[in-house]
């Protein structure tokens, strides 16, 4: 166990706004906001505006080093971002570890959001004390992570655990099961509506018979592709985050009954469903973890 005075900046990038917070090796976030990403500007300029405010927060908290959480796909060694999407234009090929310790003299790492968010469920959230699990981010998209034996699995090219493009009913999974997907489908069955998720969802607790169906058909293929990861996976638990734990218990009991619709139900009734717990800052929590575990200052 290393010193519990130990602390790191932490910054979670996404394509609409960056998280920051400063987070000691306890999982305590001692100081947590979040700054537009203004992704229009382009990744050297995002990276420059977080260099900036580093600067200011090591002057007042003197962390041991830097991590960071982001979109795309890193490699680890250099801290590259050897894979992103279109959301950050210029942030392809960029390093923020090679930047950040060049400028700050500090340790600095550099993980996948997705893989960040299952290691803070790990730590302090859904999955304490679990050591296989699966934890996935339902937003736009739909992300995550897998840990095995403890252990983030990363896979031969880092890009393990990117399942949204899983083809589920002959189209990517996160096309038709994401948040995103859900606006989709109704939108095919509603040409013109326009609704986002949360309208869809309450349209469907209204007992609207079409946007019972549209729901229907969301849970459904959700479900399928979730039941693809368990058969693959055989994790301990599965962990659902994103917009949609709002709804609680009522979801996982709906996701749950899709389950055990499906075939060999049996099989995945072995694995727990639940919610994710880290909460907004999990982004945050998780790449300050990694970095402690790479240091070697927690356990």
């Amino acid at each position: 166990m290393g010193n519990l005075n130990e602390r790191v900046l932490a910054f979670d990038i996404g394509g609409t706004l960056v998280k920051l917070g400063v987070v000691d090796s306890t999982g305590l976030v001692l100081e947590t906001s979040q700054i537009e990403t203004r992704a229009d500007r382009g990744g050297d300029a995002l990276l420059a505006r977080l260099l900036d405010i580093a600067r200011s927060l090591i002057q007042q908290h003197r962390p041991s080093g830097v991590a960071f959480s982001t979109l795309g796909t890193i490699d680890a060694s250099s801290g590259t971002i050897s894979g992103a999407s279109d959301a950050i234009p210029g942030y392809f090929g960029r390093s923020p570890k090679r930047i950040f310790e060049n400028a700050l003299s500090l340790p600095v790492i550099v993980e996948n959001d997705g893989n960040c968010v299952a290691v803070a469920e790990g730590w302090i959230g859904a999955a304490k004390d679990v050591s296989n699990y699966v934890a996935l981010t339902l937003g736009t998209g739909i992300g995550g992570g897998i840990v095995i034996n403890g252990q983030l699995h990363h896979g031969a090219h880092a890009a393990a655990g990117e399942w949204g493009y899983m083809i589920v009913d002959g189209k990517r999974w996160e096309d038709v099961a994401s948040l995103r997907g859900l606006a989709k489908l109704a939108d095919e069955a509603v040409p013109g509506c326009g609704f986002d998720a949360q309208r869809v969802f309450a349209l469907r607790d209204q007992g609207d018979p079409t946007y019972v169906g549209v729901v229907g058909r969301w849970l459904k293929l959700l479900a399928t592709g979730l039941a693809n990861l368990i058969y693959v996976v055989d994790p301990q638990r599965v962990i659902v985050g994103g917009g949609i734990t709002a709804r609680g218990p009522v979801f996982l009991q709906e996701l749950q009954a899709e389950l055990n619709a499906l075939p060999r139900p049996d099989y995945l009734g072995l694995t727990d469903i639940c919610l994710a717990a880290a909460g907004n800052s999990a982004g945050v929590l998780g790449a300050a973890k990694c970095w402690f575990q790479q240091n070697e200052l927690v356990n």
